[in-house]
């Protein structure tokens, strides 16, 4: 029988969306009990965001939902009732940690600031993820991802492959969303382990926008070593560093040394054209791109990904796959990893997520529990942990506190 790592560790999820349910998520996947809290009725917006099984809008068929709130128990519950307050107390005085990523005027007219959470339980962690933090002159201002991406910098620095005049973009996805939460991660573990050392608690505050700024390539130290503003360059269109269209798909080239690109001169069978003035070096090679680029492209619409990335690696030259979705899941490599699991959700079917990105020689991978239905887990909880009887659960839905 193996322990995984976080075993005997509660966690009290109080959060909307991404960043507060997938720091719950990473610490559940490590073996905390999580018990994530959501609004009666309509639960966390997660459940009401793109995309949805078979493109029906359902509370339990969004993706998003879904994988971010695997391996969790799930009860609804209304803080703004004085009922509500009574049992949210009553989890926390069991809960080593609390994660949220509420406004903090929110939590401060809910009653359950870190003032308020550590006279419950002392020792109790809370981990508050929001978009400037809790403290400054925007600690009460909104945010998403799109502030986060420009706020944090990123935005300067963006561009679209064919026209560095445009103005600056943001990337596609959420992640920098996903990175809070991952740093949350990170952090809430470091301040469990000083728990479990001193028994002293703590509240733990994330701003989204210091997490984006901390990542950056080199904006910051270039700026602060030689007053350099690092923006949006041309180097993208210049000819190390692109996108090709194959057969199939797209690889992805970065040739900044000499022989890198001598390297896929052989891969391509040493073509003549490889050799005129106008591709002599790097330099030539970019002012020269548009040329070259149909050469290439020439010789790679005549071959797959697959041909490409393969031949490129036995020769080392730096070439990469542009997977899409399809070829991630399809993979071998991760296929063999045990990396992607497949989850049986009662509404939603089987479907397959990423697991975790980590193997651990002692604990074997297991596949994940589904996300839970909005209030699956009530009874469990109310009535199995809290003494609670079905008739007051009863009462609790009609009242509007679960």
């Amino acid at each position: 029988m193996f322990c995984k790592m976080l075993d005997g560790v509660r966690v009290v999820e109080y959060g909307n969306l991404i960043s507060a349910s997938f720091c719950a998520k990473i610490l559940a996947d490590l073996g905390a009990e999580v018990i994530k809290i959501e609004e009666p009725d309509h639960g966390d917006e997660a459940r009401r965001r793109e995309p949805f099984l078979d493109d029906i809008p359902g509370l339990e068929r969004s993706g998003l939902f879904l994988y971010l709130n695997m391996n969790k128990l799930g009860v609804t519950l209304n803080l703004k009732t004085t009922t509500g307050k009574k049992i949210f107390a009553d989890l926390l005085r069991d809960a080593n940690i609390i994660v949220e990523n509420n406004p903090p005027k929110v939590m401060e007219e809910l009653g359950i600031s870190y003032e308020n959470v550590k006279e419950i339980t002392p020792g109790i962690i809370m981990t508050s993820i929001t978009p400037f933090g809790q403290t400054g002159p925007y600690k009460d201002y909104k945010g998403g991802e799109l502030i986060s991406t420009h706020m944090g910098g990123v935005g300067n620095a963006s561009t679209r492959e064919t026209d560095i005049s445009q103005e600056p973009i943001k990337l596609v996805a959420n992640l920098f969303t996903f990175q809070a939460g991952l740093c949350a991660a990170v952090v809430t573990m470091g301040a469990l382990y000083h728990q479990s050392l001193t028994g002293l608690g703590e509240q733990l505050d994330i701003s989204v926008q210091d997490s984006v700024v901390q990542n950056l390539d080199m904006q910051i130290y270039m700026y602060s070593i030689s007053k350099q503003i690092v923006a949006r360059t041309d180097r993208i269109n210049r000819a190390p560093w692109h996108v090709i269209p194959c057969k199939d798909g797209y690889i992805y080239h970065a040739f900044l040394q000499e022989q890198q690109w001598r390297r896929f001169v052989e891969v391509m069978g040493n073509p003549d054209w490889a050799d005129i003035e106008l591709f002599k070096d790097y330099a030539t090679r970019g002012e020269n791109w548009d040329a070259l680029r149909l050469l290439l492209t020439e010789w790679t619409m005549q071959h797959t990904v697959e041909e490409i990335y393969r031949a490129s690696q036995e020769r080392s030259a730096p070439v990469g796959a542009v997977y899409t979705a399809k070829d991630i899941l399809n993979s071998k490599q991760m296929a063999s990893r045990g990396f992607i699991a497949e989850v049986e959700h009662p509404e939603c079917g089987r479907l397959k997520y990423p697991s975790v990105p980590y193997v651990s020689s002692e604990i074997p991978r297991e596949a994940p529990n589904p996300a839970p239905l909005l209030g699956q887990h009530n009874e469990e909880i109310y009535c199995g942990r809290l003494g609670y009887t079905k008739h007051d659960l009863v009462k609790f839905r009609e009242a509007g506190v679960i």
